[in-house]
């Protein structure tokens, strides 16, 4: 699906805060979708590696009434703003975009986890998405972030005002007896009474309404699997470098082993698996146009995995901190390395592919155990 690029990301905290003002007044506080014209409800939430500045986002795309999942769409990328409270729709909203736009559909409504008109400039991260998006757009969140409110009465429905600065910003809505009320508020085109109704709508047995509950699950689930393929890596010899250099950990060096012609790509080895099938550090091939230095660590993200009849399997990974490259670039660098293997006359078999090189990597830390 498409979406609205109504300003550059790359701002400073002064900045985005100018922004927040600036776009608070194109927020639709009212209307909403009749319930017989939707269809497509889509919950969205992000989850973030803070160390390696990383985040991934998680779209999942839900059939109304049923609330059956149709559709699930996950992205990852370097996330460069800042943590700052109040403007974190400037780390998540660009990663949530990019999910959106790998959409094949267009769902009527979308959910996300966050706020919207319940903030400080009344301008959360429901509200930029939302009209990014130029959907009708609901926050659905899990903790207060401004305002206060009277008690809300212990049954599915209870609701309170949200007030901040004598303006009811959103509510609080208990979905569940007997469990922590959400913090509901307008993200686009549509009013807060029909927020409401959405969300009670939308909790069928979970506290969260099920768009959002799928997405943060989905959020789990796909940065599990980017740690999971995050390895901390040293380089061996680089790109274009001839000769074979072999790092030795106990001497903390990386030493030259033999005449060897230049490789494509920057070689190195994890810094703490061993492949079984030689005892030696798991092996990885490094896409990376960047300068390194022999025997400089660095994380990378696995992306396949080189398979070899003698199991000396090489793994293939970007730097954790880039950006995903296109497939077409990824293709041609598969080509080269292959290239670059039969010519060297060694027993390669295949390229396996993500899944196969995380079970690689999870039988080797097994095996060290």
């Amino acid at each position: 699906m498409r979406v609205q690029h109504l300003h550059p990301w790359d701002l400073s905290p002064r900045e985005a805060m100018r922004l927040q003002a600036e776009l608070a007044p194109r927020v639709l506080r009212r209307g909403g979708p009749p319930e017989r014209s939707v269809r497509l409800i889509a919950g969205a939430d992000c989850a973030f590696d803070r160390p390696l500045g990383r985040g991934v986002a998680a779209v999942v795309v839900l059939a109304y009434p049923a609330l059956e999942p149709l559709s699930t769409v996950s992205v990852e990328s370097p996330v460069a703003f800042p943590y700052v409270p109040g403007l974190l729709s400037f780390r998540e909203t660009p990663l949530l975009l990019a999910a959106f736009e790998r959409l094949d559909v267009t769902p009527d409504l979308v959910m996300i986890d966050g706020h919207g008109v319940a903030h400080p400039r009344r301008f959360g991260y429901a509200s930029h998405a939302g009209l990014l998006l130029d959907l009708p757009t609901i926050g659905v969140a899990k903790s207060r972030l401004v305002g206060e409110h009277g008690p809300v009465a212990d049954f599915a429905g209870a609701r309170a005002d949200l007030r901040h600065e004598g303006e009811v910003v959103g509510s609080v809505l208990r979905t569940r007896p007997r469990m922590r009320p959400l913090y509901v508020s307008v993200g686009h085109r549509i009013g807060l009474a029909a927020a409401e109704r959405w969300v009670m709508s939308c909790a069928r047995r979970y506290r969260m309404p099920e768009p959002t509950r799928l997405a943060d699950a989905r959020a789990s689930v796909a940065k599990r699997r980017m740690l999971d393929a995050t390895l901390e890596v040293v380089i061996e010899q680089r790109a274009g470098e001839r000769g074979r250099w072999e790092w030795e950990p106990d001497a903390g060096e990386v030493v030259f082993r033999h005449d060897l012609p230049p490789m494509p790509h920057h070689y190195g080895c994890s810094t703490s698996i061993i492949n079984p099938a030689d005892g030696e550090l798991l092996d990885v091939i490094l896409v990376d146009p960047r300068e390194y230095e022999r025997g400089q660590h660095t994380h990378v993200r696995v992306l396949d995995v080189l398979r070899r009849t003698d199991g000396d399997d090489k793994l293939l990974a970007i730097p954790a901190d880039a950006a995903w490259p296109a497939e077409r670039r990824l293709s041609e660098a598969r080509d080269r390395i292959w290239e670059w293997f039969v010519r060297m006359e060694k027993p390669v078999t295949h390229w396996g592919g993500e899944d196969d090189a995380l079970a690689l990597i999870s039988a080797c830390r097994s095996a060290a155990r």
